[in-house]
């Protein structure tokens, strides 16, 4: 008869913490490869032409929201539904960025500022108008847990996701001027999905974690 300790089925060493981070966006452009892996042997595989948000605050970090919608069914004689169907699943990252930088200052403002250049005296200088364009962005963001031959990369990469959300942005002295960014992911028809997550890494074990069968390496999430 196994004992309490081996049946509970706990394992410390599948507990991580992602102690370091880094965000990527790029343009939406159709026809950009999938991002299907994130390590190989060659090390961590960041895509041509993400570029790094930068620095980012230490206390917020990275949160991904996820809002569900459902419509029940009741039916006479029953306390609880007897049907209930998904009918909107939404998910969002949102993050505070703390460089400024042409980059952060695109996603913050909802602009696009490739035209913008320096005047012969050094003076930046662009216009918000009064109805910006809704941009579409990739982004990827991984985090690292553990060094060397221990690196665990975890990610999430959103391959159709806008600025929803336009937060407040505060100058003052005793705080740096931050650029908070709050997405909303969308169905890529090209990919067909909205949100993939990604595991690899030297360190990672995939038996330990569950994984125990062999195929493509992607899947639905049901089950089937």
């Amino acid at each position: 008869m196994a004992t309490f300790a081996e049946s509970k089925g706990h394992n410390r060493a599948l507990i991580r913490k992602p102690l370091e981070m880094a965000i990527f966006v790029k343009p939406w452009e159709s026809g950009d490869s999938e991002v299907d892996k994130i390590y190989d042997s060659s090390g961590l595989l960041v895509p041509a032409g993400y570029l790094p948000v930068g620095l980012t605050t230490k206390d917020d970090g990275a949160t991904w929201t996820r809002e569900q919608e459902t419509s029940d069914t009741t039916s006479h004689g029953y306390g609880e539904p007897t049907r209930r169907d998904i009918i909107s699943d939404v998910s969002g990252l949102t993050f505070i960025m703390q460089e400024s930088k042409k980059l952060t200052m695109e996603l913050w403002h909802g602009l696009r500022l490739d035209g913008v250049a320096p005047d012969a005296d050094g003076n930046i200088v662009f216009d918000r108008p009064s109805r910006p364009e809704q941009r579409y962005w990739r982004a990827l963001a991984i985090g690292k847990d553990g060094d060397g031959p221990d690196a665990i990369y975890m990610a999430r990469w959103l391959p159709r996701a806008s600025i929803t959300e336009m937060q407040e942005q505060s100058w003052s002295e005793g705080e740096e001027i931050r650029y908070p960014a709050s997405f909303t992911a969308y169905t890529d028809d090209e990919v067909g999905t909205a949100f993939r997550e990604l595991w690899g890494g030297p360190g990672l074990d995939p038996v330990a974690m569950g994984f125990t069968g062999s195929g493509s390496g992607s899947g639905s999430g049901s089950g089937s």
